[in-house]
Protein backbone atom coordinates (compact mmCIF):
# COMPACT_ATOMS: atom_id res chain seq x y z
CA UNK A 1 0.00 0.00 0.00
CA UNK A 2 1.63 3.36 -0.68
CA UNK A 3 0.83 6.60 -0.35
CA UNK A 4 -1.14 9.43 -2.56
CA UNK A 5 1.96 11.28 -3.92
CA UNK A 6 3.86 7.71 -4.33
CA UNK A 7 0.69 6.89 -6.47
CA UNK A 8 -0.06 9.62 -8.29
CA UNK A 9 3.77 9.96 -9.42
CA UNK A 10 4.02 6.70 -10.87
CA UNK A 11 0.78 7.34 -12.54
CA UNK A 12 2.93 9.93 -14.87
CA UNK A 13 6.35 7.98 -14.49
CA UNK A 14 4.32 5.06 -16.29
CA UNK A 15 1.84 7.20 -18.48
CA UNK A 16 3.41 7.98 -22.65
CA UNK A 17 2.73 10.88 -24.45
CA UNK A 18 0.76 9.42 -27.24
CA UNK A 19 1.68 10.11 -31.25
CA UNK A 20 0.72 12.71 -32.92
CA UNK A 21 -1.94 13.24 -36.06
CA UNK A 22 -2.55 15.99 -38.04
CA UNK A 23 -6.25 17.39 -38.09
CA UNK A 24 -8.16 20.34 -39.06
CA UNK A 25 -8.07 23.55 -36.42
CA UNK A 26 -12.12 22.89 -36.33
CA UNK A 27 -11.62 19.14 -36.05
CA UNK A 28 -8.96 19.76 -33.25
CA UNK A 29 -11.17 21.38 -30.41
CA UNK A 30 -9.84 20.50 -26.67
CA UNK A 31 -6.67 18.60 -28.24
CA UNK A 32 -3.41 19.43 -27.91
CA UNK A 33 -0.28 21.13 -30.02
CA UNK A 34 2.52 18.63 -30.56
CA UNK A 35 4.72 20.93 -32.05
CA UNK A 36 5.26 25.00 -32.15
CA UNK A 37 2.79 26.83 -34.62
CA UNK A 38 5.15 29.54 -36.50
CA UNK A 39 2.99 32.50 -37.79
CA UNK A 40 2.82 32.17 -41.83
CA UNK A 41 2.39 36.07 -42.08
CA UNK A 42 2.61 39.28 -40.01
CA UNK A 43 -0.33 40.21 -38.89
CA UNK A 44 -1.81 42.04 -39.74
CA UNK A 45 -0.62 41.93 -42.70
CA UNK A 46 -0.23 45.31 -43.60
CA UNK A 47 -0.73 49.05 -41.26
CA UNK A 48 -4.51 49.58 -41.35
CA UNK A 49 -6.63 51.90 -40.35
CA UNK A 50 -8.12 50.89 -36.19
CA UNK A 51 -11.80 52.94 -36.94
CA UNK A 52 -13.79 54.50 -39.02
CA UNK A 53 -12.31 58.25 -40.28
CA UNK A 54 -9.71 59.88 -42.16
CA UNK A 55 -5.79 59.60 -43.43
CA UNK A 56 -4.27 62.49 -43.13
CA UNK A 57 -0.78 63.18 -44.65
CA UNK A 58 0.32 65.80 -41.72
CA UNK A 59 -0.47 66.77 -38.71
CA UNK A 60 -2.57 70.16 -38.59
CA UNK A 61 -6.30 71.20 -39.49
CA UNK A 62 -7.35 71.18 -43.05
CA UNK A 63 -6.54 68.64 -45.69
CA UNK A 64 -7.58 68.49 -48.95
CA UNK A 65 -10.09 65.01 -49.94
CA UNK A 66 -8.81 63.16 -52.68
CA UNK A 67 -10.83 59.86 -52.40
CA UNK A 68 -11.89 57.03 -50.42
CA UNK A 69 -10.06 53.54 -49.22
CA UNK A 70 -12.62 50.61 -48.75
CA UNK A 71 -11.61 47.84 -46.16
CA UNK A 72 -10.12 44.93 -48.76
CA UNK A 73 -9.00 47.79 -51.05
CA UNK A 74 -5.06 47.85 -52.14
CA UNK A 75 -3.77 51.13 -51.53
CA UNK A 76 0.22 49.86 -51.43
CA UNK A 77 0.05 52.24 -54.92
CA UNK A 78 -1.53 56.01 -53.27
CA UNK A 79 0.92 57.93 -51.11
CA UNK A 80 -1.21 61.28 -49.61
CA UNK A 81 1.10 64.79 -49.61
CA UNK A 82 1.45 66.85 -46.62
CA UNK A 83 -2.19 68.39 -47.32
CA UNK A 84 -4.38 65.42 -48.37
CA UNK A 85 -6.74 62.92 -46.63
CA UNK A 86 -8.68 59.97 -47.55
CA UNK A 87 -11.85 58.54 -46.26
CA UNK A 88 -11.14 55.11 -44.90
CA UNK A 89 -12.90 52.51 -42.74
CA UNK A 90 -11.86 50.01 -40.05
CA UNK A 91 -9.60 47.66 -41.30
CA UNK A 92 -8.83 48.85 -44.63
CA UNK A 93 -4.92 49.36 -45.97
CA UNK A 94 -3.04 52.67 -44.90
CA UNK A 95 -1.71 54.34 -47.61
CA UNK A 96 2.03 55.46 -47.56
CA UNK A 97 2.71 58.56 -46.03
CA UNK A 98 -0.31 58.62 -43.65
CA UNK A 99 0.88 60.70 -40.66
CA UNK A 100 -2.43 59.37 -38.54
CA UNK A 101 -5.99 58.68 -38.88
CA UNK A 102 -8.42 61.04 -37.47
CA UNK A 103 -12.04 59.58 -36.10
CA UNK A 104 -14.79 60.18 -38.08
CA UNK A 105 -16.19 62.37 -34.94
CA UNK A 106 -13.95 64.82 -34.72
CA UNK A 107 -14.33 65.66 -38.46
CA UNK A 108 -15.80 68.51 -39.96
CA UNK A 109 -16.15 68.04 -44.21
CA UNK A 110 -17.68 69.02 -47.64
CA UNK A 111 -17.05 68.26 -51.12
CA UNK A 112 -13.77 68.88 -51.56
CA UNK A 113 -12.06 69.36 -48.13
CA UNK A 114 -11.89 68.19 -44.32
CA UNK A 115 -11.42 70.33 -41.06
CA UNK A 116 -10.12 68.48 -38.07
CA UNK A 117 -11.29 69.81 -34.60
CA UNK A 118 -8.63 67.86 -32.46
CA UNK A 119 -4.91 67.52 -32.91
CA UNK A 120 -4.03 63.91 -33.66
CA UNK A 121 -0.82 62.11 -32.88
CA UNK A 122 1.80 60.49 -35.18
CA UNK A 123 0.33 57.09 -35.68
CA UNK A 124 -2.64 57.83 -33.91
CA UNK A 125 -5.49 55.04 -34.61
CA UNK A 126 -3.21 53.03 -36.93
CA UNK A 127 -2.61 49.27 -36.28
CA UNK A 128 0.97 48.82 -37.79
CA UNK A 129 2.20 45.89 -39.62
CA UNK A 130 2.85 42.83 -37.62
CA UNK A 131 2.06 44.21 -34.35
CA UNK A 132 0.31 41.35 -33.24
CA UNK A 133 2.33 38.66 -34.56
CA UNK A 134 5.78 38.60 -37.05
CA UNK A 135 6.11 36.33 -39.84
CA UNK A 136 7.46 33.45 -38.14
CA UNK A 137 7.48 34.28 -34.81
CA UNK A 138 5.90 31.67 -32.81
CA UNK A 139 1.93 32.11 -32.41
CA UNK A 140 0.87 28.92 -30.31
CA UNK A 141 3.77 26.80 -28.36
CA UNK A 142 4.14 22.69 -28.37
CA UNK A 143 1.47 21.81 -25.39
CA UNK A 144 -1.25 24.53 -26.06
CA UNK A 145 -4.76 23.24 -26.07
CA UNK A 146 -6.87 24.31 -28.96
CA UNK A 147 -9.66 26.06 -27.82
CA UNK A 148 -12.50 28.83 -29.31
CA UNK A 149 -9.66 31.31 -29.12
CA UNK A 150 -6.93 29.02 -29.94
CA UNK A 151 -8.47 28.06 -33.69
CA UNK A 152 -9.76 31.95 -34.23
CA UNK A 153 -6.34 32.78 -33.74
CA UNK A 154 -5.05 30.69 -35.97
CA UNK A 155 -7.79 31.20 -38.56
CA UNK A 156 -6.58 35.21 -38.33
CA UNK A 157 -3.24 33.59 -39.31
CA UNK A 158 -4.10 31.72 -42.28
CA UNK A 159 -3.69 28.12 -40.25
CA UNK A 160 -5.93 25.31 -40.65
CA UNK A 161 -4.35 22.62 -40.25
CA UNK A 162 -2.44 21.55 -37.29
CA UNK A 163 -0.43 18.65 -35.71
CA UNK A 164 -1.82 17.68 -32.16
CA UNK A 165 -1.56 14.66 -29.87
CA UNK A 166 -3.81 11.90 -30.67
CA UNK A 167 -6.22 11.38 -27.88
CA UNK A 168 -6.48 7.99 -25.95
CA UNK A 169 -8.87 5.25 -26.66
CA UNK A 170 -10.56 3.73 -23.72
CA UNK A 171 -13.05 1.08 -22.76
CA UNK A 172 -14.64 0.96 -19.48
CA UNK A 173 -14.86 -3.09 -18.25
CA UNK A 174 -17.70 -3.44 -15.66
CA UNK A 175 -17.81 -6.85 -13.38
CA UNK A 176 -20.31 -8.09 -11.38
CA UNK A 177 -23.26 -10.39 -11.28
CA UNK A 178 -25.85 -7.77 -9.31
CA UNK A 179 -25.41 -5.35 -12.09
CA UNK A 180 -28.80 -4.01 -14.36
CA UNK A 181 -28.49 -1.19 -17.05
CA UNK A 182 -30.32 1.77 -16.20
CA UNK A 183 -33.49 1.73 -17.52
CA UNK A 184 -34.60 -1.82 -17.28
CA UNK A 185 -36.33 -3.23 -14.48
CA UNK A 186 -34.55 -4.49 -11.09
CA UNK A 187 -35.46 -8.19 -10.56
CA UNK A 188 -34.55 -9.09 -6.90
CA UNK A 189 -30.97 -9.16 -5.69
CA UNK A 190 -29.67 -6.96 -8.33
CA UNK A 191 -29.16 -2.84 -8.21
CA UNK A 192 -28.36 -0.50 -11.43
CA UNK A 193 -25.42 -0.07 -13.39
CA UNK A 194 -24.08 3.54 -12.44
CA UNK A 195 -20.38 3.20 -12.70
CA UNK A 196 -19.67 2.39 -16.79
CA UNK A 197 -22.05 5.30 -17.80
CA UNK A 198 -20.65 8.13 -14.85
CA UNK A 199 -17.05 7.84 -16.27
CA UNK A 200 -18.20 7.95 -19.53
CA UNK A 201 -19.80 10.91 -19.07
CA UNK A 202 -16.86 12.68 -17.36
CA UNK A 203 -14.96 11.60 -20.18
CA UNK A 204 -16.90 13.56 -22.52
CA UNK A 205 -15.50 16.54 -20.91
CA UNK A 206 -11.98 15.59 -22.76
CA UNK A 207 -13.98 15.07 -25.64
CA UNK A 208 -12.75 10.85 -26.18
CA UNK A 209 -14.50 7.89 -27.79
CA UNK A 210 -15.26 5.65 -25.10
CA UNK A 211 -16.31 2.09 -25.59
CA UNK A 212 -18.27 0.15 -22.46
CA UNK A 213 -18.29 -3.07 -21.84
CA UNK A 214 -19.74 -5.65 -19.30
CA UNK A 215 -18.55 -9.23 -18.15
CA UNK A 216 -19.92 -11.48 -15.47
CA UNK A 217 -18.43 -12.74 -12.34
CA UNK A 218 -16.79 -15.40 -13.88
CA UNK A 219 -12.88 -16.00 -14.44
CA UNK A 220 -12.81 -17.04 -17.77
CA UNK A 221 -14.67 -14.47 -18.86
CA UNK A 222 -13.21 -11.69 -17.46
CA UNK A 223 -9.85 -12.74 -18.60
CA UNK A 224 -10.76 -13.16 -22.08
CA UNK A 225 -12.74 -9.54 -21.85
CA UNK A 226 -9.71 -8.24 -20.82
CA UNK A 227 -7.42 -9.77 -23.23
CA UNK A 228 -9.12 -8.38 -25.94
CA UNK A 229 -9.57 -4.66 -24.48
CA UNK A 230 -6.38 -4.37 -24.10
CA UNK A 231 -5.80 -5.32 -27.99
CA UNK A 232 -8.26 -2.76 -28.62
CA UNK A 233 -7.81 0.27 -26.17
CA UNK A 234 -4.56 2.64 -24.89
CA UNK A 235 -6.53 2.94 -21.28
CA UNK A 236 -8.47 0.47 -19.89
CA UNK A 237 -10.64 0.85 -16.67
CA UNK A 238 -12.05 -1.46 -15.06
CA UNK A 239 -14.77 -1.29 -12.11
CA UNK A 240 -15.27 -3.87 -9.20
CA UNK A 241 -13.63 -6.70 -9.21
CA UNK A 242 -10.51 -5.45 -7.51
CA UNK A 243 -10.76 -6.71 -4.35
CA UNK A 244 -10.51 -9.82 -2.43
CA UNK A 245 -13.75 -11.31 -2.18
CA UNK A 246 -14.19 -14.93 -3.59
CA UNK A 247 -15.45 -13.42 -7.35
CA UNK A 248 -13.07 -10.54 -7.35
CA UNK A 249 -11.48 -12.15 -10.26
CA UNK A 250 -9.76 -8.67 -12.28
CA UNK A 251 -6.45 -8.24 -10.36
CA UNK A 252 -5.69 -12.85 -10.79
CA UNK A 253 -7.22 -12.09 -14.50
CA UNK A 254 -4.83 -9.11 -15.06
CA UNK A 255 -1.77 -10.44 -14.34
CA UNK A 256 -2.43 -13.60 -15.97
CA UNK A 257 -2.80 -11.58 -19.87
CA UNK A 258 0.92 -10.29 -18.71
CA UNK A 259 -0.27 -6.72 -17.07
CA UNK A 260 2.37 -5.59 -14.76
CA UNK A 261 1.42 -4.11 -11.30
CA UNK A 262 2.73 -0.55 -10.57
CA UNK A 263 0.83 -0.38 -7.20
CA UNK A 264 -2.18 -1.74 -5.38
CA UNK A 265 -3.63 -0.42 -3.22
CA UNK A 266 -3.80 3.42 -1.63
CA UNK A 267 -3.60 5.05 1.86
CA UNK A 268 -6.71 6.54 1.35
CA UNK A 269 -10.20 6.76 2.01
CA UNK A 270 -12.52 6.13 -0.20
CA UNK A 271 -11.02 3.89 -2.91
CA UNK A 272 -8.07 2.41 -0.77
CA UNK A 273 -8.25 -1.10 -3.34
CA UNK A 274 -7.33 0.82 -6.68
CA UNK A 275 -4.88 -1.20 -8.71
CA UNK A 276 -2.31 1.01 -11.83
CA UNK A 277 -0.45 -1.15 -13.84
CA UNK A 278 0.89 -1.58 -17.62
CA UNK A 279 1.04 -4.04 -20.80
CA UNK A 280 3.79 -2.44 -23.33
CA UNK A 281 2.51 0.83 -23.64
CA UNK A 282 -1.36 0.29 -22.94
CA UNK A 283 -2.13 1.07 -19.26
CA UNK A 284 -4.98 -0.06 -16.79
CA UNK A 285 -6.71 1.09 -13.87
CA UNK A 286 -8.35 -1.18 -11.84
CA UNK A 287 -10.93 1.09 -9.79
CA UNK A 288 -13.33 0.00 -6.76
CA UNK A 289 -16.83 -1.39 -7.27
CA UNK A 290 -18.40 1.52 -5.11
CA UNK A 291 -19.39 4.23 -7.37
CA UNK A 292 -18.65 7.08 -4.95
CA UNK A 293 -14.92 5.74 -4.71
CA UNK A 294 -14.70 4.95 -8.62
CA UNK A 295 -15.66 8.38 -9.66
CA UNK A 296 -13.49 9.93 -6.82
CA UNK A 297 -10.42 7.78 -7.68
CA UNK A 298 -11.25 8.58 -11.70
CA UNK A 299 -10.73 12.44 -10.94
CA UNK A 300 -7.82 12.07 -8.73
CA UNK A 301 -6.13 9.58 -11.31
CA UNK A 302 -7.48 8.64 -14.03
CA UNK A 303 -7.70 12.25 -14.97
CA UNK A 304 -4.28 13.24 -14.54
CA UNK A 305 -3.31 10.17 -16.83
CA UNK A 306 -5.48 10.46 -19.79
CA UNK A 307 -4.18 14.30 -19.35
CA UNK A 308 -0.52 13.20 -19.59
CA UNK A 309 -1.55 10.36 -22.69
CA UNK A 310 -2.94 13.89 -24.30
CA UNK A 311 0.15 15.95 -23.93
CA UNK A 312 -1.25 18.26 -21.72
CA UNK A 313 1.84 19.65 -19.66
CA UNK A 314 -0.50 20.55 -16.31
CA UNK A 315 -2.16 17.45 -15.62
CA UNK A 316 -3.48 17.83 -11.76
CA UNK A 317 -6.98 18.86 -10.88
CA UNK A 318 -6.68 22.16 -10.11
CA UNK A 319 -6.46 22.68 -6.10
CA UNK A 320 -7.04 25.51 -3.85
CA UNK A 321 -6.55 26.48 -0.26
CA UNK A 322 -9.97 27.24 2.17
CA UNK A 323 -10.50 27.24 5.13
CA UNK A 324 -12.91 24.84 7.11
CA UNK A 325 -16.71 25.34 8.02
CA UNK A 326 -16.86 23.12 10.67
CA UNK A 327 -14.80 21.25 12.70
CA UNK A 328 -13.77 17.13 11.30
CA UNK A 329 -12.22 14.06 12.72
CA UNK A 330 -10.66 11.59 11.00
CA UNK A 331 -8.18 8.18 11.61
CA UNK A 332 -4.40 9.37 11.26
CA UNK A 333 -3.70 6.52 9.16
CA UNK A 334 -4.90 7.20 6.23
CA UNK A 335 -5.38 10.36 3.66
CA UNK A 336 -9.03 11.05 3.38
CA UNK A 337 -10.77 12.25 0.11
CA UNK A 338 -14.71 14.09 1.03
CA UNK A 339 -17.33 15.39 -0.97
CA UNK A 340 -17.41 19.16 -0.82
CA UNK A 341 -18.64 22.14 -1.51
CA UNK A 342 -16.81 25.63 -1.76
CA UNK A 343 -17.94 29.28 -2.03
CA UNK A 344 -15.23 32.14 -1.78
CA UNK A 345 -12.50 30.99 0.67
CA UNK A 346 -14.28 28.62 2.58
CA UNK A 347 -15.53 24.95 2.02
CA UNK A 348 -18.08 22.63 3.48
CA UNK A 349 -17.91 19.33 4.25
CA UNK A 350 -20.92 17.33 2.35
CA UNK A 351 -22.66 14.53 4.25
CA UNK A 352 -23.27 11.27 2.57
CA UNK A 353 -19.26 10.47 2.88
CA UNK A 354 -19.98 6.60 2.10
CA UNK A 355 -17.98 4.92 -0.81
CA UNK A 356 -20.98 3.58 -1.73
CA UNK A 357 -23.25 6.63 -1.67
CA UNK A 358 -23.11 9.01 -4.82
CA UNK A 359 -25.94 11.48 -4.06
CA UNK A 360 -23.28 14.10 -2.21
CA UNK A 361 -21.45 14.03 -5.57
CA UNK A 362 -24.76 15.78 -7.12
CA UNK A 363 -23.92 19.18 -4.59
CA UNK A 364 -20.34 18.89 -4.73
CA UNK A 365 -17.98 21.07 -6.58
CA UNK A 366 -14.64 19.84 -5.23
CA UNK A 367 -12.65 17.15 -3.14
CA UNK A 368 -11.54 18.08 0.24
CA UNK A 369 -7.99 16.20 0.79
CA UNK A 370 -7.57 15.52 4.65
CA UNK A 371 -3.95 14.28 4.48
CA UNK A 372 -2.67 10.93 6.57
CA UNK A 373 -0.71 11.82 10.08
CA UNK A 374 -3.16 14.33 11.10
CA UNK A 375 -6.68 13.23 12.82
CA UNK A 376 -8.53 16.56 14.35
CA UNK A 377 -9.52 19.88 12.13
CA UNK A 378 -11.17 22.89 13.51
CA UNK A 379 -13.38 25.16 11.88
CA UNK A 380 -11.16 27.94 10.00
CA UNK A 381 -8.27 25.58 9.54
CA UNK A 382 -6.54 25.64 5.87
CA UNK A 383 -7.01 22.65 3.82
CA UNK A 384 -6.05 21.78 0.39
CA UNK A 385 -9.22 20.66 -2.14
CA UNK A 386 -9.11 19.53 -5.83
CA UNK A 387 -11.89 21.61 -7.91
CA UNK A 388 -14.01 18.74 -9.69
CA UNK A 389 -14.11 19.78 -13.70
Amino acid sequence: MISVKEAQSKIQENSRILNSVSKSVENALDQVLSEDVKSPIHMPPFSQSAMDGYAIGSQGNTFKLVGEIQAGADSSGMTLKSNEAVRIFTGAMIPNGTFAVAKQEIVEKNKTEIRITEKQKHLQNIRPLGEQIKKGDIALPKGTVITPGTAGFLYTLGVNQVSVTKKPNIIILSTGNELVPPGQELSPGKIYESNTYTLKTALKKFRIQVTIKTVEDNYEATKKSIQESLNECDILITTGGISVGDYDFVGKAMEEVGVESIFYKIKQKPGKPIFFGKRNSKVVFGLPGNPAAALSCFYLYVTPGIRKMCGISDVSLEKRTLKLTSDYTKSKNLTHFLKAKCYGDKVAILGAQSSAMLSSFASANCLACLPEGQSEWKKGDAIEVYILP
